[in-house]
């Protein structure tokens, strides 16, 4: 009974997750540019990094989320990035390639990002599902799903910085979508074209109490991604001796409720970050809950042409 129950239930997640394209992470408070493009080079330096995640830990077939990203600035006003990820769900196996445009720019005491992504996106399910009893072999849908589905798309972004201290976010994912296979589908009309009614926007403050060597970064995230459920991100940060020490709280109420704890730290260039996620809802007696892990390298760009450094909203360098 308990496997049976295993069974359905994991049925049933990678049903939902299967259409998802714009990748989930916990780490966008540390690491914008994971998911908004109008960062990329915004804080004038270049940063290499990799980032892991482990969704429903403990759960057989749990998604697992693998990224390498770059991004820096060109000049004084451009910024240039790429990523390429790498995930698996049960039998789904998700490839990703990204590029990531930016332009950057002052007006008054705001700074100000635009962004746009350009991506090309590939998902295939094993040959041996074909072979389980319980699949129809004449499922035309998850025939082409083996042979994989292909799709390009872009994404939008903005960031604004007010006085160094509040800051705004829009990202637009999947804004331009186009199907690149001929997968048949029960609606193809929902398949292409553009997809405006979906956002990411964030609204937060940077609170520097220079006698304590602290600050503290609360922030309000809202999510309405593609094929994921609509989410909402109450997040505040701690960050002490001078960047060097982070550590952070995200509680999301809908959903019955979940909780993400951050752990972070720098040392010169190198910054180290990790987070546990954990639901109150009913399934998590069947996970251990979500690790996800950002290991980057940052340096300053040379000789900058516009004195912008020290910008990074959720860091700031030495």
């Amino acid at each position: 009974m308990k496997k049976v129950l295993f069974t359905s239930i994991f049925g049933l997640l990678v049903l939902a997750a299967s259409a998802q394209e714009h990748a989930v992470y916990s780490h966008y408070q540390v690491m914008p540019t994971l998911i908004n493009p109008a960062l990329v080079g915004f804080d004038n330096s270049h940063t290499f990094l990799v980032n892991a995640r482990s969704a429903w830990s403990g759960f057989p077939g749990a998604p697992t989320t693998y990224t390498f990203m770059y991004n820096g600035p060109v000049g004084d006003k451009l910024g240039l990035g790429g990523s390429v990820l790498s995930e698996t769900i049960g039998s789904q196996h998700v490839s990703r390639i990204q590029g990531m445009y930016s332009f950057r720019f002052k007006l008054q005491s705001a700074q100000i990002g635009l962004g746009l992504t350009t991506e090309f996106l590939r998902r295939r399910v094993n040959n041996d599902v074909l072979s389980n009893p319980l699949v129809d072999p004449g499922d035309q849908t998850l025939e082409g799903a083996v042979d994989g589905q292909q799709v390009f798309s872009s994404s939008f972004g903005a960031h604004i910085l007010f006085d160094q201290k509040v800051f705004l976010s829009l990202v637009l994912p999947t804004a331009i979508r186009a199907r690149l296979d001929e997968i048949p589908l029960d609606d193809p009309t929902l398949e292409n074209g553009a997809g405006t009614q979906y956002f990411i926007f964030q609204l937060g403050a940077n609170l520097d109490l220079p006698n304590q060597n602290f600050k503290l970064v609360p922030s309000l995230a809202i999510r309405r991604v593609r094929d994921v459920p609509f989410q909402v991100d109450l997040n505040v940060q701690g960050r002490f001796l001078d960047d060097k020490l982070v550590a952070g709280l995200t509680y999301r109420p809908n959903s019955k409720g979940s909780m993400a704890f951050l752990l972070g730290t720098r040392y010169n260039n190198f910054n180290l970050y990790y987070s546990y996620d954990v639901s109150f809802g009913p399934f998590q007696q069947y996970s251990t809950g979500s690790h996800e892990v950002t290991a980057a390298y940052s340096f300053a760009r040379k000789k900058p042409v516009i004195p912008i450094q020290n910008t990074n909203i959720y860091q700031q360098g030495e």
